[in-house]
């Protein structure tokens, strides 16, 4: 339940005083108002204040004012559906101030909020914001923290859990850990009051906070924190586990779709610069190397104010290959779908040929990844470069990416040594050529048995390369990254589509 006086519609900060400076008003604790009044004179300019973190929705600033270490969280009413989503609910900053105040009441650490209010002179509208104060000497949470550290994170988890308090979003980055090894939490924008949760939502939350563990909170990395989850309450049920698998794979399949999603929106991974009516709309990702994002970037310009020939030219589109990026023209639907499934394979971590940008134009669309130098697995395969530890090592690389491909629910239907590229350093295999790929449940198995049948035909079509060890070794790969992810071994049904698949596809490529 949440505490009394803490209701959404009350007084954001009780025991506090109503500070307004020239662009922003708001409410601050009593006994703080001297020391942040400097803040609220400033605001919209935030001084001296050093930039922690900025996304499209917020910017996290650190300073400090006389003998308080602050950190200032200004949210971005950035579209309608922002502005709509405050009007009902309340603003962000008054909405995290109440709901920090309320885990404090519960007996959680948590961040405590010394003001919020908005921000007036602003073009789009107020803009919220809240004042914390600084956890000294946090760090953020990581699994390959000690062990004591998750245990302690599971117990904070448990007893939030246990008290009806489930935020919404609550991930590792929302939590950090003090000098003594204790977890706070932090980012309580969003937060449910549901009473005590069944187990179906204990298990999603979880699964939510270890997503990022192949194995969600069945991940070996998260045990010491699920110990210390079911170490400190009553007993849950035994079907606890069932469903915590259950949840992992459905949270899994939600975050890939959120994060395709990103393919075309401004957030960490991609930039939408602002265009003029009739001009060609850019969706530019993030490069990791960032020493070569603004040249890659400035290459995709160069191209698109005057292409070259092209090298390739098929039902689908053209095809250029570039010194450092492969370009692909395709209808605009079909170049946002390509673009969107390097983000799925992003996200899967498959390794491919790393996406760049798409520009589109008049319904036509051109998707620029970067060339990999190295020549396609078949080319290898044909002139017999290969020795018996680099042909195994393939084949583990593409048995891994394909069982991740599969336990995500994506599938390839051009799956074949063409489509195929070997790092000769570390021996990774990374996909290219990626029009073929397909979202799916991750718990239906349709179109896998093709996937693993057009492969299987394509070994056999080059003279079985590494003979059995290196079948063997594709397999066992594959089914030890599903196994990792939580997903059930292929059922014989599955490999019956796939032989027949094979002899479908060597007859139809004699």
């Amino acid at each position: 339940m949440v505490p009394q006086g803490l209701a959404p519609g009350n007084d954001p900060l009780p025991q506090s005083v109503a500070i307004a400076g020239r662009n922003c008003r708001g409410v601050v604790r009593a006994g703080c108002a001297d020391a942040l009044r400097p803040l609220f004179e400033s605001l919209p300019a935030t001084g001296a204040l050093e930039l922690v973190k900025q996304s499209t929705v917020r910017s996290v600033f650190r300073g400090g004012f006389a003998d308080l270490d602050v950190h200032l969280k200004l949210f971005r009413t950035a579209t309608l559906s922002d502005r709509a989503r405050d009007s009902l609910r309340g603003d962000r900053g008054s909405r995290e101030a109440r709901n920090l105040l309320a885990a404090i009441a519960l007996d959680l650490r948590a961040a405590e909020p010394l003001a919020c209010g908005s921000v007036d002179a602003e073009p789009r509208g107020a803009r919220s914001f809240v004042v914390t104060r600084t956890i000294p000497d946090a760090l953020p949470f990581a699994f390959d923290l000690p062990p004591a550290v998750l245990q302690a994170t599971g117990r904070l988890l448990r007893r939030a859990h246990d008290r009806g308090f489930l935020p919404g979003d609550l991930h590792p980055g929302n939590v950090v850990i003090d000098g003594d090894g204790e977890p706070w939490l932090l980012d309580l924008a969003s937060v449910r009051h549901a009473g005590d949760p069944d187990l179906r939502r204990r298990a999603h939350a979880l699964a939510f906070f270890c997503q990022a563990l192949d194995g969600g909170p069945r991940d070996g990395r998260a045990q010491p924190l699920l110990l210390g989850y079911l170490a400190s309450g009553r007993p849950l049920p035994s079907q606890f586990a069932d469903e915590l698998v259950l949840a992992a794979r459905a949270v899994r399949g939600s975050a890939l779709v959120a994060f395709g999603r990103r393919a075309s929106r401004p957030c960490r991974h991609t930039v939408v610069p602002e265009r003029r009516r009739g001009e060609r709309r850019w969706y530019l990702h993030q490069v990791e190397d960032e020493t070569d994002r603004a040249a890659l970037h400035a290459i995709c310009r160069e191209f698109c104010a005057g292409p070259p020939r092209a090298d390739k030219e098929g039902r689908r589109g053209a095809v250029w290959l570039l010194d450092d990026v492969v370009v692909k023209e395709r209808d605009q639907g079909a170049a946002r779908k390509l673009f969107t499934s390097m983000y799925w394979l992003l996200f899967a971590r498959v390794p491919q040929a790393e996406p760049v940008a798409l520009a589109t134009l008049a319904g036509v669309g051109h998707v620029f990844a970067r060339r990999l130098p190295m020549p396609p697995l078949a080319h290898e395969l044909a002139r017999g470069v290969l020795d018996v530890t680099a042909l195994r090592a393939a084949a583990r690389s593409l048995g891994d990416a394909v069982g991740r491909l599969h336990a995500h629910g994506l599938r390839n239907r051009d799956l074949k040594f063409e489509n195929l590229v070997r790092d000769p350093t570390t021996g990774v295999v990374c996909m290219v050529d990626l029009d073929g790929v397909r979202r799916k449940r991750p718990g239906d198995a349709r179109g896998q048995g093709m996937d693993l049948g057009r492969l299987h035909a394509a070994f056999v079509a080059a003279a079985c390369p590494g003979g059995r060890a290196a079948l063997c070794a594709f397999l066992r790969a594959y089914l030890r990254v599903r196994s990792r992810l939580l997903q059930p071994a292929p059922a014989r049904r599955l490999v019956r589509t796939a032989l027949r698949r094979a002899q479908q596809w060597a007859s139809a490529h004699r």
